[in-house]
């Protein structure tokens, strides 16, 4: 199993529980909500990432690592939040959200136990730390772009969290990151639902069409059948004839075009196989299909599998099966 399979195996329950608890009208809010948390609620998100890390035992790395994991997670649930979301999550807009999550926290000390006091480090001081660590190379270099990322967090945190004393331009350039984030990940989930969307009125569409065009062979078959034995033709010329114009097994009906396609006071005879052209819907059982001994019948999840998707398709294969295998009998 692929890691992207794997993933969603696990993320597609979720994004199935918070469709139903959360409200419509407010899910759109949530990715913005989740990327403006480290910089609106600094306090509280540092307080909740030193409380993760502690909990998961980070030591002297509780405070970045548990703004990773809390930025990360809070912009995963934002994505699996949106309308019609199964389980599909941008990584790139997770990681992001992740490095603002631990860039956001400042360094502190705190008691792990009695006389063990440990100074745990926050985002721009760790990174100042990996980069003095790493020497040269890229190592370096991309701790000193973190450690960059951690003092623009930090100010922009200086900035949101002042509304009041600061000018509208600070605001707008302290709200890029965050607002871009949150509209990035917004604009993916209604793209994802609109493809979704798209792709069901398509193959109802085409499942329409593929109806018609068959009702419309059985149509033409039953009327020519009809007026080939008013001509007192045999029954060899009339199978000659519809094999010739590509009729002679007739076709599907869609179970919900209602009516009949059959000539008045004629009907069809099943016994070739095929499918009945009455019944409200799948596995409703009300069709008053009259089968011989010996005879066999298929599910409509049978025919749509062996038409790989398609229940047309599916059924020429099923009548080619059945011609081959009578011809060997």
């Amino acid at each position: 199993m692929g890691l992207r399979k794997l993933v969603r195996k696990v993320t597609k329950p979720v994004a199935k529980v918070l469709d139903k608890i959360i409200p419509n009208e407010i899910k759109p809010a949530l990715p913005y909500v989740a990327a403006f948390a480290p910089y609106l609620a600094p306090a509280s998100f540092a307080g909740a990432s030193q409380g993760l890390g502690n909990f998961l035992r980070m030591g002297k790395y509780a405070n970045v690592g548990g703004g990773a994991l809390l930025g990360g997670g809070l912009n995963v649930l934002g994505q699996l939040s949106q309308e019609g979301n199964e389980g599909e999550v941008s990584g790139l807009s997770a990681l992001l959200a992740a490095a603002q999550g631990a860039s956001a926290v400042p360094s502190s000390t705190t008691v792990m136990g009695p006389g063990n006091e440990v100074t745990t480090y926050g985002g721009s001081e760790f990174f100042k730390r990996a980069g003095d660590a790493a020497n040269t190379g890229i190592g370096k270099f991309g701790a000193g772009a973190m450690e960059k990322l951690a003092s623009g967090v930090e100010a922009a945190q200086g900035t949101l969290g002042n509304i009041g004393d600061v000018s509208m331009l600070d605001i707008g350039k302290a709200a890029v990151i965050p607002f871009g984030q949150g509209s990035t990940d917004l604009a993916m989930g209604i793209a994802r639902k609109a493809l979704k969307d798209y792709e069901t009125e398509l193959a109802a569409y085409n499942e329409q069409v593929g109806a018609i065009e068959v009702g419309n062979d059985i149509a033409r078959r039953s009327a020519i059948i009809a007026s080939m034995t008013a001509a007192q033709l045999g029954q060899d010329v009339i199978d000659s004839t519809l094999e010739e114009l590509g009729l002679k097994e007739g076709g599907i009906v869609s179970l919900n075009m209602g009516g009949s396609v059959l000539p008045s006071g004629k009907e069809m005879d099943y016994r070739g196989g095929g499918f009945i052209p009455m019944g409200s819907k799948e596995r409703a059982d009300d069709v008053p299909a009259r089968l011989s001994k010996n005879e066999f019948v298929m599910t409509a999840d049978a025919v749509r599998a062996a038409g790989g998707g398609s229940v047309n398709e599916g059924a020429k294969r099923m009548y080619n099966l059945m011609n081959n295998l009578e011809a060997r009998a």
